[in-house]
């Protein structure tokens, strides 16, 4: 009897004195929620969730924990873009900042909030003079005691997520002449938008689940502060039992979050990886064609406006080119109008820095950059009217063929129907608008 050729590959053991502290990790995180399930009363579990003061509760902690998340959003998104995106002094103290509210107590938390917008706190007396608002022992306090603690897992989640993100996308949109608010909207956040959510939905539970914080800057009253979290407080000095069916209540609203989540949050950091984008190299490899920009919005097109004349039909035109590019060495670049240039280089040579000096892109080199009779050098990306295509295209992933041919044109202010007409027109052209 011959054996197979093929040769496996033995698995490596694992080592027993990992797996036992391991097991014993799982089981000390398991035990205390199986002690809830054991002691849940099931008998009276919809008593108790169906009891007035409960649903109560529940209804002021979905109105908190909404609001927190609504604010977390309006702020926290703002901030993941500058902390991801912009270099500044001082960012890794505003990093601080942002985690600080994760690994500070929450009753200390609360103590701050209080000293900082209570009735005798440092803004406390200018909005309760001037706005007539009160916010301790309030709803707004909650939801602002909500807000401090779970904002930074937004901002965490987003931030990585726009990390992972390759700017090769955000440039491209600007060079079809998105401003950066489209590009932040159209482009960015749909990308990172698994990021997005699930930093929402950790947000939203840490909101829900908010203790320490509300009780010592928003106190406990019934019907205006006190959520679930407290109710289950005052529940385990007369009713335990109700107490326990209020937490099981908890405990499976913060595992739905979990599973929901699951893959996007946790899991191991290659499981992440495989649902990003590749990462950039930063170089192009092999030869490069820069093209000379040849059509324009004609007759109103102005470089000092964000957008050309609406009302004005499009026209194929030629524009000459005139560059000068200085770095790391100079090149002059002079095109007449129609004109083809190829730069061929091995890697490392300067490509892509050129054609990203043109585009305004990079600070390794800076191009003087005139189009026909118009400088463009101190204008933005996004208003230079010239587009690049990168060697990997650099095609939206979350947007069709139709909608990326046309993005363009929406970019320059065109509306969708005649965009997606026009860009249906030129794949027709190319026999690939099936």
């Amino acid at each position: 009897m011959k054996r197979s050729g093929v040769r496996r590959t033995p698995r490596a053991r694992t080592p027993v004195t990992l797996v036992v502290p391991a097991l014993l990790a799982v089981a000390f995180l398991t035990l205390p929620l199986i002690g809830v399930l054991v002691r849940t009363e099931w008998d009276e579990l919809a008593d108790h969730l169906t009891s007035p003061g409960t649903v109560e509760a529940l209804r002021l902690s979905l109105i908190v924990s909404f609001w927190a998340l609504g604010l977390s959003l309006l702020l926290g998104v703002p901030l993941a873009w500058l902390l991801a995106r912009v270099h500044f002094p001082g960012k890794a103290v505003v990093r601080s900042l942002v985690l600080l509210p994760m690994v500070l107590p929450p009753t200390v938390g609360g103590v701050a909030l209080l000293l900082a917008f209570g009735r005798r706190g440092l803004l406390g007396p200018w909005l309760e003079g001037t706005f007539g608002i009160t916010l301790p022992f309030h709803t707004s306090g909650a939801v602002l005691a909500a807000t401090f603690v779970a904002m930074p897992f937004l901002v965490i989640s987003l931030e990585g997520a726009l990390g992972g993100l390759r700017p090769r996308y955000e440039e491209t949109a600007a060079s079809l002449g998105a401003p950066p608010v489209r590009v932040f909207f159209t482009v960015t956040l749909p990308m990172v938008a698994p990021g997005l959510i699930a930093g929402a939905a950790l947000t939203w539970a840490r909101a829900l689940g908010e203790f320490g914080a509300t009780i010592t800057f928003a106190g406990n009253l019934p019907g205006t502060t006190q959520t679930l979290p407290l109710q289950v407080y005052l529940l385990l000095q007369d009713e335990p039992e109700a107490a326990t069916s209020v937490s099981l209540l908890l405990l499976a609203i913060a595992m739905a979050v979990l599973i929901a989540l699951r893959g996007r949050w946790t899991g191991t950091p290659a499981d992440r990886r495989a649902r990003r984008p590749a990462p950039d190299t930063g170089d192009e490899l092999g030869p490069v064609a820069l093209p000379v920009p040849v059509t324009r919005p004609s007759p109103g097109f102005s470089p000092e406006a964000d957008k050309p004349q609406e009302e004005q039909p499009y026209e194929e035109q030629h524009w000459a080119l005139h560059a000068d590019v200085t770095g790391f060495t100079r090149l002059t670049l002079d095109a007449g109008p129609g004109t083809t240039i190829a730069v061929v280089g091995p890697n490392g040579a300067g490509k892509t820095t050129l054609l990203r000096a043109l585009l305004g892109l990079t600070p390794r080199a800076h191009a003087t950059l005139r189009l026909g009779d118009t400088d463009v050098t101190d204008l933005p990306p996004h208003r230079r009217h010239v587009a690049w295509v990168p060697q990997d295209g650099a095609l939206f992933p979350h947007m069709s063929a139709l909608a990326n041919t046309a993005y363009g044109l929406r970019a320059q202010g065109v509306p969708r129907a005649e965009a997606r007409r026009e860009a249906g027109t030129w794949l027709d052209r190319l026999g690939v608008g099936h």
